[in-house]
């Protein structure tokens, strides 16, 4: 004790060093048990992995997220380690989802699953929405976790922390192996339209309020816009849901079209979206066994988004 007391700086050091080994211990020690367990399930020929969830809690940084839309991820699961290596079986697991319930409303599109032996893979969707208002530097997060309960116990888990910027056009896509489309989620966070050709009183570049524009004629609404946005994409990648409105009120400029085997397919057009709106826009997939999730598993979107929005 008087050593302690003599050298009360070291003393607290050293204290200091043994808890951070302790943590570290504890947060080792569960990794390692984690691979022997999976290497004890995987010698029983039990598989039951997803390319967005891990053993050891992944985690994910979205820094696009503007605090005032809903927020989709959809988590992928499956039987498989490799294309010939997979459970011979059905797996039966639970799904659930964590998060501040006084923040956000945290929901998934079903409690619980089966991967059939014979499709591999099954999904389900999160859908986070904010109660309360959230700014720019603020975060919040939330966490999925997928339990397989049949015919072995695995826990898979994956941490999502929203970063909010302060941006007024947002976009994301949703995506997962095994599914045959993805979906392209627009959100355009402008509560007002710009006038780019002049009618009645407004001259060009004036601003309208939603209420206001609510009132005008589909002619007048025509010359006025609160977001235009191009996308570009590959059809021999992914192609466009040909019934989408987005495509059947294109806008003159902009479009562009790709021959694949004497075919046309769009590849690249120009349409409005309206103030205040989510919008989401599907395409089909070529090789579904790919995943194009952005921002969460893609650095890179499978389609490129370019917005013009009304000036402030």
């Amino acid at each position: 004790m008087k050593f302690i007391r003599k050298h009360k700086i070291i003393s607290t050091s050293i204290l200091l060093v043994l808890v951070a080994f302790f943590i570290v211990g504890i947060v080792y020690a569960k990794y390692i048990y984690n691979i022997i367990n999976n290497y004890i399930l995987e010698s029983k020929k039990f598989y039951f992995n997803s390319s967005v969830l891990s053993m050891n809690n992944k985690q994910y940084q979205i820094n696009n997220w503007d605090g005032i839309s809903t927020y989709f991820v959809t988590v992928d699961v499956s039987n498989k380690k490799t294309d010939e290596r997979y459970t011979n079986s059905d797996i039966e697991y639970t799904i659930t989802v964590e998060c501040d319930d006084t923040k956000l409303t945290c929901v998934t599109s079903k409690n619980s699953g089966t991967i059939r032996k014979e499709s591999h893979t099954d999904s389900y969707q999160v859908t986070i929405t904010p109660k309360v208002s959230f700014t720019a530097g603020e975060s919040i997060s939330f966490k999925t976790i997928a339990r397989s309960t049949y015919p072995y116990e695995k826990e898979l888990s994956a941490t999502y922390t929203l970063n909010v910027v302060n941006s007024k056009f947002t976009y994301n896509i949703d995506d997962a192996a095994g599914e045959l489309a993805l979906n392209l989620n627009l959100t355009n966070s402008m509560a007002y339209y710009e006038v780019e050709q002049a009618f009645g009183s407004y001259s060009v570049g004036d601003t309208i309020s939603q209420e206001v524009y609510e009132t005008l004629s589909d002619t007048n609404k025509a010359k006025c816009f609160s977001a235009k946005v191009t996308l570009t994409f590959d059809p021999n990648v992914i192609l466009l849901d040909s019934t989408d409105e987005s495509i059947k009120n294109r806008l003159s400029t902009g479009y562009q079209e790709t021959t694949i085997n004497g075919k046309n397919y769009v590849s690249k057009y120009t349409f409005k979206v309206d103030a205040a709106t989510n919008k989401k826009i599907i395409f089909y997939k070529n090789n579904p066994s790919l995943n194009y999730t952005y921002p969460i598993t893609n650095p890179n979107s499978i389609v490129t988004v370019d917005v013009v929005l009304a000036r402030d």
